[in-house]
């Protein structure tokens, strides 16, 4: 029997970790400057984009199925992450160019429970094929858009905080 653990369990273990060491950072108040407010949007959109890449790499799905997929966890996202937005507490640090960030137990639940539906389809059911797992793009997109939309939002309610 080989012992080598398979690619696909090792990337799924680097994902776990990953989203691990996310919960456990966003899970408290964070206290950051305005320019690294921006970096964990851009690290989730790059591992976003990895992750679809990756996917596709393993099987390739088809593509208008791929672009569908995208564009409903878009416009599913864009809502939500307004809504977390107007939600989320945020206030300016004590120095300028800082703030405060208090963590969203929901946004993580949706964040998490997005990577989970997408890995429990491509794991458990790999004998959907290519289009089920493709579907399942929307979900990892939804989670990515919904953040990223509510750091603009957030950021925006820190500007008219300083501003006035």
């Amino acid at each position: 029997m080989d012992s080598t653990p398979h690619p696909s369990w090792i990337s799924g273990l680097l994902v776990l970790g990953v989203v691990a060491a996310v919960v456990f950072r966003n899970m408290r108040p964070q206290k950051m400057t305005v320019s690294r407010f921006w970096i964990q949007p851009l690290i989730l959109v790059v591992m976003t984009a990895l992750v679809l890449w990756a996917g596709e790499q393993l099987t390739p799905p088809p593509i208008g199925l791929v672009v569908l997929s995208i564009a409903i966890g878009i416009a599913a996202g864009i809502p939500l992450g307004i809504a977390r937005g107007h939600h989320s507490k945020v206030r300016p640090g004590e120095k300028p160019g800082t703030l405060y960030v208090d963590p969203s137990p929901i946004v993580m639940a949706i964040w998490l429970i997005a990577f989970a539906l997408k890995y429990a389809v491509r794991f458990l059911l790999p004998q959907a094929g290519p289009g089920a797992a493709a579907a399942t793009d929307g979900f990892i997109v939804f989670a990515a858009t919904s953040v990223l939309v509510a750091r603009v939002v957030i950021f925006r309610k820190y500007e008219t905080m300083v501003k006035a």
